[in-house]
């Protein structure tokens, strides 16, 4: 069939010929329209029986799969999946799969490539292999034939499985780059000028004051170009027709003494009032930094606190911490004094020009022939500055988050002897800083003396010149030496420039790494007609929930139960079994990818964040105590408690005979994560904590698992009192601290296995019993 006898392939109903819109880049374009892209017309020729079906995915590989470079094509219809491929043959072999045999579609992540995977029947059959820069589109593809599926079995309801981030780009679509996992953004891409623009809107608050400091530098700029006017003056009428006469043993002019004190006074009076208004101009300049910074700092954090805790966990301490301090620091100086610098130096750059051509343009001719050189040489080593810039910076992050991990964990260090690996580890990332910081310095040792050097040819040849024209008595020593005071105010300005350049882009790329927190989206976050709840009974209701933290595989999946207000639900299961999960879903630190969570029949993602969590308590496996005093940590659950209300809550924690045995009493200071008082006592006060708050939901995860027997006692005791007209949560190992729950769900592999109370559990026989047993089994071993 030739080509032009062909009937193009159809896309969703539309002529084939119509998609070549497709490569026009615009936002409104679909995900679904980019997922179809030209057919080549020896694959159309392939599949004449498609010339009439909708096409919802046409992708062309960029590998065969012998791994050489190549096109394969994978394609699908409304019930048909077929992959066109070659694999170093002289035609393409198709694979046509009706879509209701398939189980599961799949990409498998491999080394420097990746592969789209169907299963029927537990059998894998691979259809396409792409490198890793044509992943995005690929798992777009793989979402796409999900639903398809869905639909030809009959499913009406379509399950979304994949993770919130599931859509975020891994590629830079512009440059081809990887995208770091904890970014959203090409850091590679970035326009340092829009990023300087954006970081000027935090200057507007402060725009009287900043315009009141550019005032004051222009007339400082302004009185700056009279000392070279006055030099002339002295030399021409005071100090060489003096020095004239005394060489020709004439009398000086009576006229001199009074020129010269007029000159001098002038410099002297200029002198003051530069310096006053400098003085001034820098206490404004610094005031409107510390407070420009300020404003930066506190919406970053701001910011940081309304993110999920998925974001946390794909970043390391020392790399936020590291933005939230270095970077924020490094803009102070920058938006006051760096923007006014290289406006000053612009405007002295034009000015002097205009003077010094108006002068001489001879002369200046000779001064300014170097300029062009000086601005190549900038642009050049500007991108050299960028990139080790970053790297240094990524350097300082790791040395950041190696500090963030081993302090707070210098017991363990101590404990197992391992200071000097350690210090070997520190040192090792300490000398990377180093040698970057090395290559920086390196570049700096060479552009800058590189720039004095091309300066100073300039005013070499202007010396050679203008002597000259003195020789020759067309210009005077007072109009040289204003020359070159003129120059080097003209040659001041453009190294200030030149390193305005490196200083320019240090704080672009500090801004773009505070930008990349402010630009991320939370992932949990209110709608629009969210409702705030200020009572609440406490009936729970999960209704076919299924939740991926990866999009591969369910952490849980299908999962339905009801629990009554007041009810105390014992969770339980092997390890990865889902119960942190059910947890994390109860308090919203995710949001299921399908199904529904009701809080007293509302939908949680109807309700406001801040409201759903206002009425949750949780007491952690490993509870985290502030630095701060033993009141500070109970009230941190209500921050206007008074302190009959804390000493109450510690006495129902049993908190509070152990805690009056400090030397401080309530004013004891925990030390950092706590580290001052026990585990046990730790426990204890965050039982406190917990009760202070009087939550209507309360969450116990793993609350006895680290503590002595007779501390285990104390805790239960506490608990007991605790979980009183509540909704509980329980999670345990230890049966045994479950003895007080209304029902247990044993969960497994994200499904549930068994759910009932304990005796029915154990009537059942099954997998609740056979824990049962097995503690049963190991108590004894412990006790022999």
């Amino acid at each position: 069939m030739s080509q032009s006898d062909d009937v193009p392939l159809q896309v969703r109903g539309k002529d084939r010929s119509n998609q070549s819109s497709v490569s026009d880049g615009k936002s409104e374009q679909s995900n679904q329209e980019l997922l179809v892209e030209e057919i080549p017309a020896h694959i159309q020729d392939l599949l004449p029986d498609l010339k009439n079906s909708p096409l919802e995915v046409a992708l062309a590989t960029d590998l065969h799969f012998s791994g050489n470079y190549g096109q394969d094509w994978l394609l699908a219809t409304n019930d048909k999946i077929i992959a066109a491929q070659q694999n170093g043959l002289p035609e393409y072999q198709l694979q046509q799969i009706d879509l209701k045999q398939i189980d599961k579609v799949e990409i498998l992540n491999l080394h420097g490539n990746n592969i789209l995977k169907i299963r029927i029947a537990n059998q894998g059959i691979e259809l396409a292999r792409f490198s890793k820069r044509q992943a995005d589109k690929f798992n777009e593809a793989r979402f796409k034939i999900e639903e398809l599926i869905q639909t030809q079995k009959g499913e009406d309801q379509k399950i979304d499985t994949r993770p919130k981030n599931a859509g975020r780009k891994t590629r830079c679509e512009k440059c081809g780059k990887a995208i770091p996992h904890w970014s959203e953004i090409c850091t590679a891409c970035i326009d340092k000028g829009k990023t300087i623009s954006r970081l000027l809107k935090y200057a507007v608050p402060h725009w009287k004051l900043l315009v009141g400091g550019l005032m004051m530098m222009l007339v400082l700029t302004s009185l700056g170009l009279t000392p070279p006017w006055i030099n002339k003056m002295l030399m021409d009428e005071v100090l060489v027709p003096a020095h004239s006469a005394i060489s020709l043993g004439q009398p000086v002019s009576e006229n001199a003494g009074f020129l010269l004190l007029k000159y001098i006074l002038w410099l002297f009076g200029i002198t003051i009032i530069t310096n006053a208004f400098g003085a001034i101009r820098s206490y404004i300049m610094s005031w409107a930094g510390q407070h420009i910074t300020h404003d930066l700092r506190t919406e970053t954090y701001s910011h940081l606190n309304t993110l999920s805790i998925d974001y946390y966990h794909k970043r390391d301490t020392g790399h936020i911490m590291a933005r939230m301090t270095h970077d924020v620091e490094r803009l102070q100086d920058f938006i006051p004094h760096g923007i006014q610098s290289m406006l000053r130096s612009g405007i002295m750059v034009v000015g002097m020009s205009c003077i010094l051509l108006w002068q001489n343009w001879r002369l200046t001719l000779l001064t300014m022939w170097t300029v062009p050189l000086l601005v190549a040489l900038t642009i050049f080593i500007g991108k050299l500055y960028r990139r080790y810039h970053h790297i240094v910076w990524r350097r300082v992050e790791k040395i950041s988050t190696i500090l963030a991990s081993t302090i707070p964990g210098v017991r363990v260090v101590k404990v197992f002897g391992r200071e000097p690996d350690e210090i070997e580890r520190f040192n090792l990332h300490s000398k990377h800083v180093l040698e970057g910081g090395l290559v920086v310095s390196k570049i700096g040792a060479f552009y800058h003396p590189t720039m004095g050097f091309l300066m100073g040819l300039g005013t070499t040849l202007v010396w050679w010149a203008g002597g000259r024209q003195i020789l020759a008595g067309t210009m005077s020593i007072g109009d040289l030496t204003m020359f070159l005071s003129y120059m080097w105010q003209f040659i001041g300005p453009v190294q200030e420039l030149s390193r305005l350049n490196e200083r320019f882009i240090r704080a672009a790329t500090s801004a773009e790494r505070v930008f990349e927190i402010l630009d991320t989206a939370p992932d949990i976050a209110n709608k629009v007609d969210t409702t705030h709840l200020d009572e609440i009974e406490g009936e729970i209701e999960f209704k076919d929930v299924i939740f991926s933290y990866d999009g591969e595989l369910n952490a849980l999946d299908g999962v339905s139960f009801h629990v009554n207000p007041g009810e105390m639900i014992g969770l339980a299961g092997h390890s990865g079994a889902g119960k942190s999960t059910l947890i994390n879903l109860i308090t919203r630190f995710y949001d299921v990818n399908h199904g529904q969570i009701l809080l007293d029949g509302r939908d949680i993602r109807d309700i406001s964040v801040e409201s759903l969590r206002s009425h949750i308590g949780v007491v952690l496996q490993d509870p985290f105590l502030f630095n701060g005093s033993v009141a500070e940590n109970i009230s941190y659950s209500k921050p206007d408690a008074l302190p009959h209300e804390i000493i109450a809550a510690a006495k129902a924690a049993n908190a509070h005979d152990f805690i009056v045995q400090f030397s401080d009493g309530y004013d004891t200071v925990v030390g950092e994560r706590g580290a001052r008082v026990s585990g046990g006592e730790r426990q204890r006060i965050s039982i406190a904590r917990a009760i202070l708050k009087n939550p209507s939901i309360l969450i116990l995860d793993e609350a006895t698992s680290s503590v002595d027997t007779e501390t285990e006692s104390k805790i239960q005791e506490a608990l007991e009192r605790l979980i009183q007209g509540r909704t509980v949560f329980a999670i345990a190992h230890r049966l045994s601290t479950l003895k007080y729950s209304n029902r247990l769900l044993i969960l497994g592999h994200g499904k549930i296995e068994e759910f009932g109370t304990h005796n029915e559990l154990l009537e059942l026989d099954g997998v609740y019993a056979g824990l049962c047993k097995k503690q049963a089994e190991l108590s004894q071993i412990r006790v022999i």
